[in-house]
């Protein structure tokens, strides 16, 4: 089974981790919302797949995981209850770009058996989605450029 190189994928969700800090708040006011404390917070889908597709663009197949229903127990378990959350699987690992709304480090990695995170149905409006979708193809031309 193929396997990524860990200290590229670490290398590059850091990167893409600071990258995401200075697009974070036209974000969250795209939304009409004031910057959160900590400002990954209302994030994670749109910055998985932000991480997504730069893993793509290096030839790093990876897949958005999410669980949106708490009373389901998706998403992620803090302090004994389920947030929803999302977060990039790639064979072998859970990358996690908006960990520290967590109180986990800011980029987190870990093992896709990890009992914190669990799977679900993406619940969001075609809506929301699309808003996503504009928000993510923006951040990867602005990658770019910024390469």
């Amino acid at each position: 089974m193929y396997r990524p190189d860990r200290q590229l994928i670490e290398q590059t969700a850091q990167d893409i981790r600071i990258f995401l800090e200075t697009i974070w708040p036209g974000w969250h006011a795209s939304k009409g919302r004031p910057v959160p404390m900590p400002a990954s917070r209302g994030t994670c889908q749109t910055s998985s797949l932000f991480l997504t597709e730069v893993l793509r663009l290096k030839g790093i197949e990876a897949q958005v995981e999410q669980g949106n229903d708490p009373a389901k127990q998706e998403g992620y378990l803090y302090r004994n209850d389920w947030h929803g959350h999302a977060w990039v699987e790639l064979p072998g690992l859970i990358v996690d770009v908006t960990g520290d709304q967590f109180d986990l480090p800011a980029v987190h990695i870990t093992d896709p058996g990890s009992p914190c995170y669990r799977s679900g149905t993406d619940t969001a409006s075609c809506e929301a989605k699309y808003k996503r979708a504009e928000l993510v193809a923006a951040a990867v031309s602005a990658w770019k450029t910024s390469l």
